[in-house]
């Protein structure tokens, strides 16, 4: 139901040892995530946005505060580094279909063909996956994330490395999303024509204001 909170953040910290001493990424983050709607986590460079959506996903754990959800929740997370496993080792040769229906299993990648998505061309399907670019593989974990729906998907500068029509296409296709969903971006045409809930970071990690 939209309006279920799924998500509480509150008074969340999270540091780094450095070799001068302890760097504070996020400094008392407050912020709720409701069920069934888009949120942005916009700010700059530095403020803090992947580490709050690592946290979120489970990647990281706080230094302090809390991050609370419902027991069972699906998140799922597209990274700026792509992690393509490859489980049966098939090697530098492995295919871009061949990582697809590896990641999914074959009856799920038949349900939700890759072409479906629209993010790797026909073309580039046998090629092998070391052969794409890193846009390309990061497109390639996209649509291994929409083919089965988290409850919460995280989209990491989902802009980065797409074109700007496929930019268009994502912030249309984003509002139908069958969960909810959560972008972190500087992106400034991205700030420029968002229409879901907005939580801007402070250049220093503090909480989105």
């Amino acid at each position: 139901m939209a309006g279920t909170t799924v998500i509480a953040v509150s008074r969340l910290t999270k540091s780094y040892e450095t070799a001068a001493g302890l760097f504070p990424a996020l400094k008392g983050v407050d912020l709720t995530i409701d069920s069934n709607q888009v949120h942005a986590i916009m700010g700059p460079n530095g403020s803090g946005k992947s580490t709050l959506l690592e946290v979120l996903a489970g990647q990281l754990d706080p230094t302090g505060g809390s991050v609370n959800a419902p027991a069972g929740l699906r998140i799922g997370m597209l990274s700026q580094d792509v992690d393509l496993p490859d489980p049966f080792e098939r090697g530098d040769q492995r295919s871009v279909r061949q990582a697809y229906q590896d990641l999914l299993g074959a009856e799920l990648a038949e349900q939700a063909p890759l072409s479906r998505f629209g993010l790797i061309a026909g073309r580039d399907e046998n090629r092998p996956l070391l052969a794409l670019s890193l846009g390309q593989q990061r497109r390639l974990a996209l649509a291994v994330l929409l083919a089965d729906p988290p409850d919460v998907l995280l989209l990491d500068e989902p802009t980065n490395h797409l074109s700007l029509l496929l930019v268009t296409e994502l912030e249309a296709a984003i509002p139908g999303y069958p969960g909810t969903v959560v972008v972190a971006s500087h992106d400034r045409w991205l700030r420029r024509n968002w229409t879901g809930q907005r939580f801007e970071m402070a250049a220093d990690g503090d909480s989105p204001v």
